[in-house]
């Protein structure tokens, strides 16, 4: 299972960040730009970012905008780690995905497969075909890496409180449903990495650099802490 303790996303106007930078994180995210007429230099930019060394996630429109394949042909390259999903609405749009990636895999001279993805489930459509969604993509596991998740935004889509025992329930059943898959969950809030660590999700996203240490320190488990002081003695 990768890592995915602490996630930098770096959004379409933020510049790249250094490699001292990143040195705590796990992977970048890279945002795609709002404006479809800056697809064309977000190539550039996904190089560069792929050369500061953590594994590089391309975040890419939204399945039903049509425009992921469009910034996808201009992003995949050799040294993209993983494309991450803001949301899907239906098994039939990972399968969309999976198709144009296979397609633009074998176009970039990648093996076909080796694209890691990243799905969000916070909003109740999402949530309720998550199993069904990860089911069907049992095939594609090796692709499958991670599954994001963000109970304020589901809160708010739902009108009620983060601390609701609707959401917390919610938040259990993301958690058990990706465990089911040996998939961990990383959340988007880093004010709340405490409380999503104890529902069980494996990580966190932010955007500020400063972060990445501190969420390495609240995600890292105690059995990894052994494992790596036995590996060294």
């Amino acid at each position: 299972m990768d890592d995915v303790r602490a996630l930098l996303a770096v959004l379409p106007d933020a510049p790249l960040p250094s490699e001292a930078e990143v040195e705590h994180a796990d992977a970048l995210i890279i945002v795609f730009p709002q404006d479809e007429s800056e697809y064309g230099d977000a190539g550039e930019r996904v190089a560069a970012a792929i050369e500061l060394g953590p594994p590089v996630y391309v975040v890419i429109p939204p399945l039903d905008s049509g425009l992921a394949r469009k910034y996808l042909q201009s992003t995949l390259r050799p040294g993209v780690y993983g494309v991450a999903v803001q949301a899907a609405a239906s098994v039939d749009q990972l399968r969309y995905l999976e198709g144009v990636l296979e397609e633009l895999e074998i176009r970039a001279g990648i093996r076909p497969g080796l694209t890691a993805m990243a799905v969000g489930f916070h909003d109740p459509r999402a949530i309720n075909i998550m199993s069904d969604a990860l089911a069907a993509m049992r095939d594609s596991a090796d692709r499958m890496t991670w599954i994001a998740f963000d109970h304020v935004e589901l809160a708010g889509s739902l009108g009620v409180p983060p601390d609701s025992p609707t959401v917390a329930a919610s938040s259990s059943q993301v958690v058990l449903a990706a465990a089911a898959y040996d998939l961990p969950v990383v959340y988007g809030s880093p004010s709340d990495a405490a409380y999503a660590a104890s529902l069980g999700m494996r990580g966190c996203a932010t955007g500020d650099p400063q972060d990445l240490a501190g969420l390495q320190a609240v995600f890292t488990r105690p059995d990894s802490e052994q494992d790596e002081q036995e590996e060294e003695s």
